[in-house]
């Protein structure tokens, strides 16, 4: 710490100005950071909702930072590829990642050999949105409620039967979870993606699907599946008439996709800080809710800090399901 009267006087003003010449450099500094673009990597194909949402946030942060962010679409082993990249890159800030619980919460319990630990190897900047997933029937389908899949799922004889993406997709653990907290006995028919999963649903092969409802709003607005209920603990402001879980009687049942940003561990407090109050601007701004809610997703409006214990919980909420109903994948 500087003494200003340990100098002369005649030194005052030379000091006083060094002073303040010194703290208008350190301003510019933190201002000029970014100062090229920046890269977010997003573990997923282009065109799906992870990519979606990736793209819409990238152009948002760009106006915040003032810099060009590019959408860097790394994918492979259900997003764990690009996530690992992300996490293993250089902690300069100018590489940040597309968070999903797909690759967050669900894989590190999932996948025994993954290269990085969401908790050591990442850091939350916060949290992006949320979505839930809806149950749909074809329809078509003689399932008219919840109470009625579950009472004929507790019986051997009717076997019933859920389609998913594939063992370990959000279709599946969700469902798995349903069957815990419910004591149905549903079988599990894993397809290579949703897409063959909802056609079948359409066409009567299987009784139900729990399909994320960005994904799924297409099908119920044109009346070729019908809603029975959201995983959510709140409704959805997409399909306000349609209950939730809890409402229908499966008690704590709260259970979302959702996305949030992340730089590999490392990154200094200040650029984290930086990056953390743009993304909080950007949904901060209600065209971006409302852009967000067209695709039936949920905006986070909370802190970093917040965000980061959320996420902390559900790597604990998904791997107790993970290990209860003994999900494995290949």
């Amino acid at each position: 710490m500087i003494q200003r009267s340990n100098f002369r006087k005649g030194f005052r003003h030379f000091l006083t100005g060094s002073v303040t010449f010194a703290l208008i450099g350190m301003a510019t500094a933190a201002q000029a950071w970014p100062d090229r673009p920046i890269k977010m990597i997003v573990p997923f194909p282009a065109g799906g909702i992870n990519d979606v949402v990736g793209r819409l946030t990238a152009a948002q942060l760009e106006k915040e930072l003032n810099t060009t962010v590019i959408v860097d679409n790394r994918t492979g082993a259900g997003g764990t590829i690009g996530t690992a990249l992300a996490a293993g890159s250089e902690p300069d800030g100018y590489t940040i990642l597309l968070g999903a619980s797909s690759t967050i919460a669900v894989a590190p319990n999932l996948y025994k050999n993954l290269t990085y630990s969401p908790t050591k190897d990442l850091q939350a900047i916060g949290g992006i949105a949320s979505a839930a997933s809806v149950l749909v029937v074809g329809e078509k389908s003689k399932w008219k409620d919840l109470d009625q899949l579950i009472n004929a799922g507790k019986q051997d004889s009717a076997h019933l039967n859920y389609g998913s993406a594939g063992a370990g997709t959000s279709h599946h653990i969700q469902t798995e979870m349903l069957k815990l907290r419910t004591g149905a006995k549903w079988t599990h028919v894993p397809y290579r993606g949703g897409a063959p999963a909802m056609t079948d649903l359409i066409g009567g092969q299987i009784d139900f699907l729990l399909e994320p409802l960005p994904t799924a709003l297409q099908n119920i607005n044109s009346g070729r599946v019908r809603p029975i209920a959201v995983t959510t603990k709140n409704r959805s402001s997409a399909l306000p008439d349609v209950k939730t879980m809890e409402e229908l009687g499966v008690k704590d049942f709260d259970a979302s996709l959702w996305f949030g940003v992340f730089v590999p561990a490392g990154v200094d407090a200040e650029k984290v800080a930086i990056l953390s109050d743009a993304l909080k601007r950007v949904f901060a701004k209600e065209q971006v809710k409302k852009d967000f809610a067209e695709r039936g997703l949920t905006t986070y409006d909370g802190t970093r800090e917040q965000f980061n214990d959320f996420v902390v919980s559900e790597i604990k909420v998904w791997g107790d399901v993970i290990d209860r109903a003994k999900i494995s994948v290949e």
